[in-house]
């Protein structure tokens, strides 16, 4: 029970003690070495990760540590996690010849894979001797969180990825309603959001909005025009959240980000009830444009069942709401124009209005660098997505380029200012975990279906609670960051049981070194390798600092760092004893504030 307690206290206090200690500067690779006397255990000064260097390149940060640890920290901003190869590779490239690279990958296909898992677990279980009557060909919710795990976990497209699982947070759908049964609308909705991750901005905005598992979770799918004397009107939700969440936000901004005032110092809103109800009528129309095989074709009305859920909706104009839309007091949707000329005057509304550049900016720069970003950061960023430089707006490879190389993200000292930082989400943990401690596939496929992790931290890939995503952006923790004005959104998710639940997965992530054990047969297996790292763990200081590197990126604090030392020093170095002190070593890293607060 103090264990625990204990543990809970510590996740807890994370952000707090991450934002408002002294920060302790003498660390490896810190960028200076006044005061600090360099000694080396022999003339070539063995490197503790793995290269020679000469100690006072070891300890300014201008040799091979401090670049490792330097891309370490970048690498845990664009990707889903990274091993040694990984960190060398991009050393190599350099951070905008991996951004250039990356830019360049080939995209990942989740329908593709969803299709694949589907057909391999249906020949499986034939193979088995099962009866093809008791299991079906057809995809269902596993396959798209197996796809999302493969692609995620061993894809070359990181950045391209963890772009998408941001936009999978802003242009919010979940497998938490009906949707949640049609695997592959799921990861049609996914391709979408990684084919338009370095694309632009209004062709995203266009195809989530034509999307068929949007229009049935935000309820336009079938929205029909008004009909008065049947007391039927334009479903509103859509049109509200497009606003809210997806483009404008509540306030008028400045290019910073910060909220306009009136004469009285009030905020102005962007928008009223009225704008709610002139651009619900542009969504009207919309229904289902195909069907799978061997069922009636579609018409206006019909619901999921049967329904391709891969392809676009479409237009029924006999259900389009006729007549001119003024959004915003003085921008006109004219009269007599076709349903999808509606939607494509508003979809250039709404990205054209002066907040849209802001509000994305900060919530991509709060998805992938910190939680406060300055007024400035804001700013930067929101100019290159009004113009690119080359008179495009909403090119989101540029915006995505200019967050990632931003003085901000990339210098040292902005990491030391109050209010820096974020506290990194449970999926990005247990990817980093796969991908720094490596798994082994003995039938080829993961089979991570993440209901542990979705019910330990009330976070999955899509599965947010409702269209606001798992936390807001805006979320204040009560205490001393909501005095100070600083906000901490996925703090949102964390509480007594998630803390310790999450304690509680770690620990069988390392010391049973398996993330899946809830197939019957070892095909599904996917053990860990913890146990790989046994050819360092002869050396205690080696062992902490390769940790150190993967997980903590070179910043874990000298409190941490002494506490795994004492918790394995006396621990044999035999092969058991080296696996028990690996594993240790690993777990007191992942229950660290130095590893879940990511600066």
């Amino acid at each position: 029970m103090q264990m625990k307690i204990t543990i809970t206290l510590i996740l807890c206090i994370i952000y707090f003690s991450a934002t408002y200690c002294q920060p302790y500067t003498d660390f490896i690779g810190a960028g200076h070495s006044k005061g600090i006397v360099i000694t080396t255990s022999d003339e070539n000064e063995r490197n503790f990760f793995y290269e020679t260097a000469s100690g006072e390149k070891t300890i300014s940060g201008s040799g091979l540590n401090g670049k490792r640890a330097e891309m370490s920290r970048f690498l845990s901003q664009t990707s889903f996690g990274y091993d040694m190869e990984d960190i060398d590779a991009a050393i190599t490239l350099g951070k905008q010849g991996w951004m250039d690279k990356q830019f360049a990958s080939e995209r990942s296909n989740y329908l593709i894979q969803t299709d694949s898992f589907a057909k391999v677990l249906y020949d499986f279980y034939i193979n088995k001797g099962v009866d093809p009557e008791d299991v079906s060909p057809n995809p269902d919710w596993r396959h798209f969180r197996y796809s999302w795990w493969n692609i995620n976990t061993f894809g070359k497209d990181q950045l391209r990825q963890r772009i998408a699982y941001a936009l999978s947070q802003i242009l919010v759908v979940s497998d938490d309603a009906d949707i949640g049964n049609y695997a592959r609308g799921l990861a049609s909705y996914y391709d979408l959001l990684s084919r338009n991750a370095f694309g632009n901005f209004r062709d995203l905005l266009l195809e989530m909005t034509l999307h068929p598992c949007m229009g049935s979770y935000l309820s336009h799918l079938n929205n029909p025009k008004e009909i008065p004397e049947e007391n039927i009107h334009p479903d509103q939700n859509f049109a509200r959240e497009v606003m809210q969440l997806f483009t404008i936000g509540l306030y008028e901004l400045n290019i910073d980000g910060t909220r306009k005032v009136d004469g009285n110092g009030n905020n102005i809103p962007t928008y009223n009830n009225n704008d709610i109800a002139e651009l619900a009528k542009v969504f009207t129309g919309l229904g289902i444009s195909a069907s799978i095989e061997g069922m009636n074709e579609p018409e206006f009305g019909s619901g999921l069942y049967g329904a391709d859920m891969t392809k676009p909706m479409k237009m029924y104009e006999e259900w389009h709401q006729q007549g001119e839309k003024i959004l915003f007091g003085s921008h006109v949707i004219p009269n007599n124009q076709s349903g999808m000329k509606d939607i494509s005057d508003a979809i250039d509304i709404l990205f054209n209005h002066p907040n849209t550049g802001p509000f994305i900016s900060r919530l991509l720069i709060q998805r992938l660098v910190s939680s406060n970003p300055s007024n400035e950061y804001i700013g930067r960023v929101a100019s290159i997505f009004n113009n690119d430089g080359s008179g495009v707006r909403g090119n989101l490879k540029a915006t995505v380029n200019a967050i990632i190389m931003d003085e901000e993200a990339r210098e040292c000292e902005f990491t030391y200012a109050a209010g820096f930082g974020k506290l990194m989400e449970p999926v990005l943990r247990h990817t980093q975990f796969l991908k720094g401690v490596g798994i082994e596939l003995p039938s080829g496929y993961f089979f991570n279906h993440g209901s542990n992790l979705e019910n330990s931290t009330f976070q999955h890939p899509l599965s947010a609670p409702s269209v606001f995503n798992f936390y807001s952006p805006d979320y204040m923790p009560t205490g001393v960051l909501s005095d100070s004005g600083l906000v901490a959104p996925e703090f949102q998710i964390l509480n007594s049981l998630t803390s310790l639940d999450y304690a509680n997965l770690a620990f069988i992530w390392n010391y049973y070194e398996y993330t899946v054990n809830n197939w019957e047969d070892d095909y599904f297996q996917g053990p860990t390798n913890a146990s790989g790292y046994f050819e360092i763990a002869h050396d205690d200081e080696v062992l902490i600092n390769h940790i150190d590197l993967l997980f903590t990126n070179g910043r874990m604090s000298e409190e941490t760092r002494a506490t795994i030392k004492e918790s394995i020093k006396n621990m044999v170095p035999t092969l058991y004893g080296s696996r028990e002190k690996i594993i240790l070593a690993l777990y007191l890293t992942f229950i660290s504030p130095d590893y879940v607060i990511k600066k």
